[in-house]
């Protein structure tokens, strides 16, 4: 089995923030509420990590199955109790324009959630998504 490693590296910013570097790339780690705001909060990049995660499979399996999709968006909200440490619940939508048949959408809906890595690490069973399919209009 082949073994895939990941690493982050994080400098403090002497407040609540950080300078986070992965590979050649780097980006900020702040809040808006006691940080100075530049740039998402953790909470924020878990969000988008699952997003990230989504967009890349469905992406590798619209290729491979051949499917003609003209665009997609995903949208990944989460909320929480201020009391607690943990989202309740995240939920992700994905609107695509297609006029490919729902069930081949809706299969590639089960192989990126199956076999995403993100996805799977915070858990599928914590993750609710829906599928909106938008028709192309024929012309």
């Amino acid at each position: 089995m082949t073994r895939l490693e990941y690493r982050a590296e994080l400098e403090w910013d002497g407040n609540v923030g950080s300078e986070a570097r992965v590979r050649e790339f780097s980006f900020r780690i702040d809040t808006n509420t006691d940080g100075h705001n530049a740039g998402p909060n953790p909470t924020e990049y878990l969000l988008a990590a699952i997003g990230g995660c989504l967009t890349a499979n469905w992406g590798r399996l619209i290729k491979k199955m051949h499917l003609n999709v003209e665009g997609m968006e995903i949208t990944v909200p989460g909320w929480k109790d201020q009391e607690e440490p943990r989202l309740k619940e995240i939920t992700y939508k994905v609107r695509i324009v297609t006029n490919e048949p729902e069930k081949k959408i809706l299969r590639v809906k089960e192989l990126a959630e199956k076999y995403g890595t993100v996805f799977n690490t915070v858990g599928a069973e914590k993750i609710k998504g829906e599928v909106e399919i938008v028709r192309k209009s024929r012309q």
